[in-house]
């Protein structure tokens, strides 16, 4: 009995942090291109932003891909990533892999080579303590911070069909 408490207590509070990221402002942060310049977030105040912040593990998790790993596959063939307001890009978490980083980057530069995107990196969960996202080690997120610097969508969990359809609306609003 006292197990279950506890997981049930543990699960709320993942719950109530996730519900606190959302609105909450933020600032700029410092992270890397994959030459390992160091670089701000691009058009961060000037555009809404959309950002996969992924734990590479996520790729090779679920036997081919986490659930949302293949959602932005989906994402990124619907188009709806990006638009005059709107900038889509990937946030790769070094700091949390276990995979050697020389092939993260490489398989990165090869999908950029392919949709024209950019990837930049965090070695060290700067975005995540900085923006207070709690654990992102094995996740695959997709956050949307308005050009004010506010946290409009955050889903670092697999998403169900209405979560789905719910960050569509937020990326059409912000597009």
């Amino acid at each position: 009995m006292n197990r279950l408490f506890l997981a049930l207590v543990l699960l709320g509070i993942g719950f109530v942090a996730e519900a606190q990221v959302l609105h909450q402002k933020v600032e700029n942060v410092t992270l890397k291109d994959l030459s390992g310049e160091a670089v701000e977030l691009p058009y961060f105040g000037e555009k809404n932003l959309f950002i996969f912040y992924i734990d590479p593990d996520t790729a090779l998790s679920s036997f081919g891909g986490h659930a949302n790993y293949k959602f932005s596959d989906e994402i990124e063939k619907r188009k709806v990533s990006s638009g005059p307001n709107l900038f889509g890009f990937g946030i790769l978490n070094i700091g949390d892999t276990g995979l050697p980083k020389k092939i993260v980057r490489n398989q990165a530069r090869k999908r950029t080579a392919n949709n024209g995107g950019l990837v930049l990196e965090d070695p060290d969960n700067t975005l995540s303590r900085a923006w207070g996202l709690g654990d992102c080690n094995g996740k695959y997120v997709f956050i949307v911070v308005s050009k004010e610097g506010e946290i409009v969508h955050f889903q670092k969990e697999k998403v169900t069909e209405a979560d789905k359809e719910a960050l569509y609306e937020t990326l059409a609003k912000y597009k």
